[in-house]
């Protein structure tokens, strides 16, 4: 618990109590066949060949998040001359596929953590500290900052609806400071986020080389923070519905009652103001008993959902 403990602080504050020990310079992985047989492995070449002390894998994170990959205890019969590595046999989680990896070592002397590169790539342009969103009105911001960049030509954001295919929406220099930090933003005002309840961002950095790499995907719900509240009552409900929406924003308001395979059945448009609103859905008699969600959205943005019963 004492080395979870201090990994964490080393993480949230980015220091550590120990003196840096040897870092390996490249890495190599395969998912099978190789010398620890069916499990997959992991190769680490250390300058100068071995390390006076040879390091066990704490753990490995990928921009920032931790990977469920584990090794066993490393065998170093290999680590001898410039060629050499110490192999790394997996004994739990799936090695992540990204080119770059976070590796905290532990050895006799404590813990450390090394950015460690597949040789095939090469070392990043830009080391990334960052990479936020944010609703901003009707519109998403992108945030993010480097703190170093080598060769870097520019960064493109690249935006999904599903998580999975992206399109470039913006195209942004880079400051190509590697003494500073840099920092920089990109406003999402497209009409195509409205009325989406989730947006996938991704960043894509580009060097001058052509050499193409990417941060990790964050989410975001375009309609979070535009209202604090919503209250839907009563509930099982019989001819009435009433809805109290704290808002943050002034705006057009669209009210649905969806079914549960996710029609409207029942849509009122009304003004929303800042503050609180008090809407009402009536007549709704006819409709069918079971459970219905009522959705609502802001300047066609969604803002939120409840789910209510019909007697």
């Amino acid at each position: 618990m004492k080395i979870l403990s201090l990994l964490t602080a080393i993480i949230l504050i980015g220091v550590s109590g120990y003196s840096q020990s040897t870092c390996a310079t490249s890495f190599k992985s395969n998912n099978g066949n190789g010398t620890c047989g069916a499990a997959g492995e992991l190769r680490l070449n250390f300058p100068g060949g071995c390390p006076a002390l040879v390091p066990l894998i704490d753990s490995v994170y990928i921009n920032g998040v931790k990977s469920n990959v584990t090794f066993a205890v490393p065998n170093a019969s290999k680590c001898g001359g410039d060629n050499g590595y110490i192999s790394y046999c997996v004994t739990s989680g799936n090695m992540p596929p990204a080119n770059v990896w976070s590796i905290f070592f532990k050895d006799t002397q404590g813990i450390y953590n090394c950015t460690v590169v597949s040789p095939s790539e090469g070392p990043l342009a830009v080391k990334l500290l960052s990479f936020e969103a944010a609703v901003t009105g009707n519109s998403i911001t992108c945030r993010w900052s480097s703190e170093a960049e080598i060769d870097n030509d520019h960064y493109e954001v690249e935006r999904s609806f599903d998580g999975s295919n992206f399109n470039s929406i913006a195209y942004v220099f880079s400051k190509e400071n590697a003494t500073v930090n840099n920092s920089y933003s990109y406003l999402d005002k497209s009409i195509a986020i409205q009325g989406k309840s989730k947006v996938f961002y991704r960043l894509k950095d580009v060097d001058k080389s052509g050499k193409v790499s990417f941060s990790s995907i964050i989410s975001i719900k375009p309609g979070a923070g535009i209202v604090k509240s919503i209250q839907v009552s009563p509930s099982p409900f019989a001819g009435n519905l009433s809805l109290v929406v704290e808002s943050a924003i002034n705006g057009n308001g669209e009210i649905k009652l969806l079914n549960f395979a996710g029609q409207a059945v029942v849509t009122k448009n009304s003004t929303i103001t800042r503050g609180s609103n008090k809407l009402q859905m009536s007549n709704l008699d006819n409709l069918p008993r079971g459970v219905y969600v009522a959705q609502v959205l802001i300047n066609g943005v969604f803002a939120g959902n409840q789910k209510v019963v019909k007697n």
